[in-house]
């Protein structure tokens, strides 16, 4: 039995990895660590739970952890990661981030990008991007992981094949990208402009060509390429809770039809559980990915423009951010990346 700490158990991540995690079956949840909310009933503070799991939460506190758990969820955004971080990798415990601290190889781009002085950049090396499809076998062999984002999922996962199979070209992409409003967290939308009066019937772009998932997508684009990729990123938000759909714009880099990318596909991803290639575009909605670790994404590629155009669709509370963070997990202490993750989760 994976024995489980959550730091930051009562956020958006942290609910969703608790309610996850209760029905894994080869997990159990030791430690729900909470600064504001330490003392008080799990179900207290997260109602959705009661007559689920009463365990109080607890101040975050690394001796109890390190004789309580195995690994540690980090589902605090910010400094606090930074902090924590190298105290449990030196307890001997395993680290999986769920905010941005450990996904970038270089820390003068997180600096610019989070407004944040990197503490531990020393970390940044060994720290795995935790995208299972890419990065299988160095997640097993982890320490510390550095969850992806949940556009940069939704974007790195029909891009890198056809990155690295040169089939498109690096520099010029478009990710036009739309979000439920459960991707900006609890805390943030509370004071953002995401109440219901300003977002029902209503769409609109944050953050464009500036936004902090930007350079991720590069990163992992660049890898995937082999050399340096350039996206031009324009996220939305739009009035449902949950999920991500994503229209992506590249050059072809040769004459190509629709079939030679889903060729391309399939081949990369043929024995991916979470993966799925959808036959048209149209068909890829966010009503088929609700709830569920299921990516999904087709194609249709014009000779007309020599441009590919690519449609995906995620979840992005489970997929986008603590599904994907469990089949890490998964992957981690040696057992089916699948377990706990088939079915619709929460």
């Amino acid at each position: 039995m994976i024995r489980v700490a959550i730091i930051g158990a009562t956020g958006a991540v942290g609910e969703a990895l608790v309610r996850i995690l209760l029905g894994h079956p080869e997990a159990e949840l030791a430690f729900l660590g909470s600064d504001h909310a330490a003392g008080e009933p799990i179900d207290r503070v997260l109602p959705v739970l009661r007559g689920q799991l009463a365990t109080a939460c607890r101040k975050p506190d690394l001796e109890a952890i390190a004789a309580e758990a195995d690994v540690v969820f980090l589902a605090k955004k910010g400094p606090d990661s930074m902090e924590w971080a190298p105290r449990l990798l030196d307890a001997g415990l395993k680290v999986i981030d769920c905010g941005g601290e450990f996904r970038f190889r270089d820390a003068a781009v997180y600096e610019r990008f989070y407004g944040h002085t990197h503490t531990c950049p020393q970390l940044l090396a060994e720290a795995v991007f935790g995208l299972p499809e890419l990065y299988r076998e160095p997640i097993r062999n982890a320490r510390l992981v550095g969850n992806p984002g949940c556009y940069p999922a939704s974007a790195i996962l029909p891009l890198a094949p056809l990155l690295a199979a040169g089939a498109i070209a690096p520099t010029g992409i478009v990710v036009d990208a739309y979000s439920g409003l459960s991707g900006a967290g609890k805390q943030y939308s509370a004071k953002a402009r995401n109440l219901f009066l300003d977002c029902n019937e209503n769409c609109r772009a944050y953050g464009p060509l500036t936004h902090r998932h930007a350079p991720e997508i590069e990163q992992e684009l660049a890898a995937a390429a082999g050399e340096e990729a350039t996206v031009a990123f324009v996220p939305h938000l739009i009035p449902i809770d949950r999920g991500i759909l994503t229209t992506l714009f590249a050059d072809l880099t040769a004459p190509a039809s629709t079939s030679d990318i889903v060729a391309i596909w399939r081949a990369a991803y043929a024995d991916e559980p979470f993966v799925r290639i959808v036959d048209e575009v149209g068909d890829v909605t966010l009503a088929e990915v609700h709830r569920t670790n299921y990516c999904d994404f087709a194609a249709v590629a014009d000779p007309r423009t020599a441009k590919v155009v690519i449609v995906s669709a995620l979840d992005n509370v489970i997929k986008g951010a603590c599904g994907m963070a469990v089949q890490s997990m998964n992957l981690m202490f040696g057992i089916p990346e699948t377990t706990g993750l088939l079915f619709r989760c929460v």
